[in-house]
């Protein structure tokens, strides 16, 4: 039941007496890992995502002055789930919610917004059934505090990004891209103070200091200027609320014949106790007990495979999330608990294709990465080298068509990807298990689609992923083209495929300019002083010639960005060069020959970097 979809979350819950709260976003400082983990500090979101009592667009939270008595609410989670599994018209309100209502519990909706919102999908009675499922639900969890149906933007650091300063302009808009990544800027500068920002990293001690701090960034903490989606949209309330680029999928998944009991027995086990284990086994069996839904209104299934495969990872990623809404926890569920029984020290690099398979975020970005919803005119879809997502007329007609259908889809397409790949990468920032692509290891689609909307956004990026990519010591024996992560003096650590020509800098006359040229030369900075002490003191290295041409490459930033040389640097170049002819290779002829094109990006692109450099 789609149409009766709401996002929501209690500013505080109480469940079984026992207040659980979530971490949140509370000054620079908290964003700093060391000393807590996720889920440990108050909750304390800004008033202006919740609902207000006085608000005709919020619901009534549960009041516990006026509870329902134990009868009445198991009779009315009981009648509730009856209409929440009844398969109506285009499938049934659990084929794009969550399995028993919590999202919509959690959520401000009206019960009048909930009724209009489920009358082209089952009868009154039904509704009306859905609707004390909620109330029910929000007592059973003690709702008493709401998010507004128009706040929630799942995974967002802090509940809210940072906004533009020009109002009214449309998520996509240049202006506000601009606005919201000098934000941005100006939060890593004057309230983080991280040296890679702000000073000159000249010494030793500054890279170790510089990567520290990088380091220790905690990203679901983190306030961005890039807005994640919402967590549902609603275009009855005017043109620019008309999208598909939420979390609810508008093609619900169905039980296949014959396998409707086995498939909520498996839910059925994970509401009674939703552990990680018990969210994978019914999750799992979305892939195996269930389809899309072929009622289209008239279409015919066959015809919008992609937008099928998109609108169920959309599924998968909105039952992920709300295994988060359900623990009132930030912190992601374990991929491999249900392993744990039989082998208690798995590790996610031994089961990548479970763990890729459970990560569906990264994937629905993707998704419209390679077949977006439109594509300009000079590159019109097709089914050979560009392939696009068809939507079902039924769909299609909940996108807005601002300023024209085809903007509007080209445009929406790319935020899609922006939040989604942003969001996955917040919780694996080496990029270890998003998917099975080497371009999507190295970073290539997450940094293409920040450039050149989010300048400042895109630059950290690359000395985040850096840091974390050399830092992951976990994965130094990963199997195929993750082999090398977790060591400083590696291919691992460096992508440089969309910086190889153009750093992407604002322009000259914006404030974030010299800003980002510092980001850049630091950046190289840092990687050369600590890939210099790497080799120096293990004696080893992670493909020799692709370190050496990243550091040669890096060496040249100095000069391009700082204006003028610098002896130390050049100096330090040389001596890494002949520590690194003398280290011990650690890349094996067998992991190149098995994992071709995987060294420095672009391939073939190097060979002006090929000579030693002699000071």
């Amino acid at each position: 039941m789609k149409s009766a979809r709401g996002p929501g979350m209690p500013g505080r819950f109480a469940v079984a007496g026992l207040l659980l709260v979530y971490a949140a976003f509370a000054g620079a400082q908290s964003i700093f890992a060391s000393g807590f983990q996720l889920g440990d500090l108050p909750f304390n979101p800004p008033s202006s995502v919740l609902c207000t009592a006085a608000d005709p667009r919020c619901g009534p939270a549960y009041d516990p002055g006026h509870p329902m008595s134990a009868g009445e609410l198991a009779q009315a989670i009981q009648a509730g789930m009856a209409a929440w599994r009844f398969h109506g018209a285009r499938g049934s309100c659990s084929g794009c919610h969550l399995p028993d209502a919590l999202d919509l519990a959690m959520g401000g909706f009206s019960d009048d917004s909930i009724r209009r919102r489920s009358a082209t999908h089952i009868d009154p009675q039904r509704a009306e059934a859905v609707v004390n499922l909620v109330h029910a639900v929000r007592q059973k969890f003690e709702l008493t505090a709401l998010f507004h149906p128009t706040a929630l933007r799942p995974l967002q650091p802090g509940f809210e990004p940072f906004h533009e300063i020009t109002p009214g302009l449309p998520v996509w808009d240049s202006t506000g891209q601009r606005e919201r990544d000098q934000a941005f800027t100006d939060h890593l500068v004057n309230d983080l103070h991280l040296l890679w920002a702000t000073g000159t990293v000249d010494s030793l001690p500054k890279a170790h200091q510089a990567y520290d701090e990088l380091h220790a960034v905690n990203l679901r903490r983190l306030k961005l200027g890039i807005p994640f989606d919402l967590f549902s949209e609603d275009g009855f309330y005017g043109e620019t609320h008309k999208s598909v680029f939420e979390w609810f999928p508008d093609i619900a998944s169905t039980p296949n014949s014959g396998m409707g009991g086995a498939f909520y027995a498996l839910v059925d086990a994970y509401i009674a106790d939703p552990t990680d284990a018990n969210l994978w086994a019914y999750y799992d069996a979305v892939s195996t007990h269930t389809t899309c839904d072929p009622d289209l209104a008239g279409a015919n299934i066959d015809d919008y495979a992609r937008a099928c495969h998109w609108m169920r990872q959309k599924y998968r990623s909105l039952q992920f999330f709300g295994h988060l809404l359900r623990r009132r926890d930030l912190k992601y569920p374990d991929f491999l608990a249900d392993l744990r029984s039989a082998q208690p020290q798995a590790q996610y690099r031994d089961h990548l294709d479970i763990v890729v398979a459970r990560n569906p975020v990264w994937e629905a970005g993707d998704l419209l990465r390679i077949a977006p919803l439109q594509r300009p005119a000079a590159t019109a879809c097709n089914e050979t080298n560009h392939p696009c997502t068809l939507l079902p007329p039924v769909v299609d007609e909940t996108v807005h068509n601002i300023p024209t259908p085809r903007e509007a889809r080209i445009k929406q397409s790319e935020v899609f990807q922006q939040s989604w790949f942003v969001m996955s990468w917040l919780a694996d920032p080496a990029l270890l298990y998003e998917g099975d692509s080497f371009a999507t290891f190295i970073g290539d689609y997450l940094e293409s689609v920040l450039l050149p909307y989010y300048d400042v956004h895109h630059a950290f990026v690359v000395a985040k992923m850096a840091v974390e990519k050399s830092a992951a010591s976990d994965w130094v024996n990963a199997p195929g083209f993750r082999q090398g992560t977790g060591k400083i003096a590696s291919v691992r650590t460096f992508s440089f495929k969309q910086l190889r020509d153009n750093f992407s800098p604002p322009p000259r006359n914006d404030p974030r300019y010299p800003v980002h040229a510092r980001m850049f030369a630091n950046f190289a900075r840092i990687w050369i002083y600590l890939v210099e002490e790497d080799v120096r003191v293990s004696g080893s290295i992670y493909d020799r010639n692709e370190v050496m041409r990243a550091v040669r490459f890096m060496r040249t930033w100095i000069a391009q960005l700082e204006g003028q040389e610098d002896a130390r640097i050049n100096a330090l170049v040389g001596a890494l060069e002949a520590s690194a002819a003398a280290a011990t290779e650690l890349r094996s002829q067998q992991n190149i020959s098995e994992n071709p094109g995987t060294g420095l990006q672009p391939n073939g692109r190097w060979a002006e970097f090929d000579t030693p450099y002699v000071p």
